[in-house]
């Protein structure tokens, strides 16, 4: 049975349009919004989760098998660089084996840098789908937002996600990215020397990566927060002088008060319900990206494990350096939707007047 309100909701707030532009946009997406919003509006929330996930089932499983090859590759050209170092002493001249170790270090490479690059358009896709996503169903919520707590919540809210977008677009794709891909081929160079003479500076890179990562999420969150405790306290007051002045109005003071709850509490209801949608859609359009990134990341790293038992210690560091890049981009891809997850709960918490 369909929500009551749920077909006047979805018209009045302009849903279908954004989720037309949401198909146009996301063809491979496809699922019934208006029946999920009705559902989340009737606190049918798992119910709405399983709408959501019709279909990612299939395309969750078919990404295991592209990345087997990869796994048993790496194990193969391990073997193989084992067989060149641990048995040098049978060749008359060790150049021999040492080219022929390089000639596999340089298969390896040509392996996993494939694979890294697989992991930055995945990492890319996931930055522009997020930035695109927020950007069609920012102005909606906003406007939610607007009719349930007041225009100062929804201004400030709206210049701080638009702030996001920007950041993601500017920050992470155009600096972060970049670092993370320089950090992988100073993996791959660094393994030509015996000494490994780039250990350090990956370390640094690592750890400037790690860094700017934590200080831009906790500085968007804090800075929400901040906002949080000034915008919808202005809106709140001018709210309850509204409702003061028409609970002193002769005779119909008290009914007029009760409507003003009522249609403020739906209000509220709208907006949360809303923002709900927003984060449940957003982390289904991420989650077979995330899920690919997460099998790649995870097949380099427990490769390197097992090749790092026979192999030279430089064919297992370059792997597993490179599965580390490949977590690099993980934390970024995380950090993005994470940013715009938090976001959403932070305007939904602050600006439902305790209700």
């Amino acid at each position: 049975m369909e929500f009551v309100g749920n077909s006047m909701v979805w018209d009045e707030m302009g849903m279908g349009a954004v989720t037309n532009d949401f198909g146009r946009l996301f063809p491979e997406y496809t699922f019934d919004g208006k029946a999920v919003m009705g559902l989340i509006l009737q606190g049918r929330l798992w119910e709405a989760v399983k709408e959501l996930g019709n279909g990612i089932t299939g395309a969750l499983h078919s990404q295991t098998g592209e990345v087997r090859m990869l796994f048993i590759t790496i194990l193969i050209l391990g073997v193989v660089a084992a067989v060149f170092t641990n048995f040098a002493d049978l060749f008359q001249d060790h150049q021999v084996s040492d080219i022929a170790f390089y000639f596999v270090y340089l298969l390896m490479i040509a392996v996993l840098l494939e694979s890294f690059a697989q992991g930055v358009g995945v990492v890319r896709e996931i930055l522009e789908n997020v930035t695109t996503f927020m950007k069609l169903y920012i102005p909606t919520y906003m406007i939610a937002v607007g009719s349930a707590s007041g225009i100062a919540s929804a201004s400030v809210y709206y210049q701080v996600l638009l702030f996001v977008i920007y950041l993601i677009e500017w920050g992470y794709l155009s600096i972060l990215l970049p670092t993370v891909y320089g950090y992988v081929i100073l993996t791959v160079i660094n393994g030509v020397w015996m000494e490994e003479k780039l250990t350090l500076l990956l370390e640094l890179l690592d750890k400037v990566i790690g860094v700017s990562l934590k200080v831009t999420l906790g500085g968007i969150t804090g800075f929400s927060l901040l906002q949080a405790m000034v915008s919808p306290v202005i809106d709140s007051l001018q709210s309850s002088a509204l409702k003061k002045a028409m609970a002193a109005i002769p005779g119909i003071g008290g009914l007029t008060e009760g409507m003003f709850e009522m249609v403020l509490g739906s209000a509220v209801l709208v907006k949360n319900s809303i923002g709900l949608y927003i984060t449940l859609v957003l982390i289904v359009l991420c989650c077979v990206p995330l899920f690919k990134l997460v099998l790649l990341a995870g097949v380099i790293k427990f490769g390197a494990a097992l090749v790092g038992i026979v192999s030279d210690k430089r064919m297992t560091n370059c792997a597993n350096r490179v599965g580390n890049g490949n977590i690099m981009l993980l934390k970024i891809a995380l950090s993005s939707v994470g940013m715009f997850v938090i976001q959403v709960a932070v305007i939904t918490y602050t600006t439902s007047g305790g209700r």
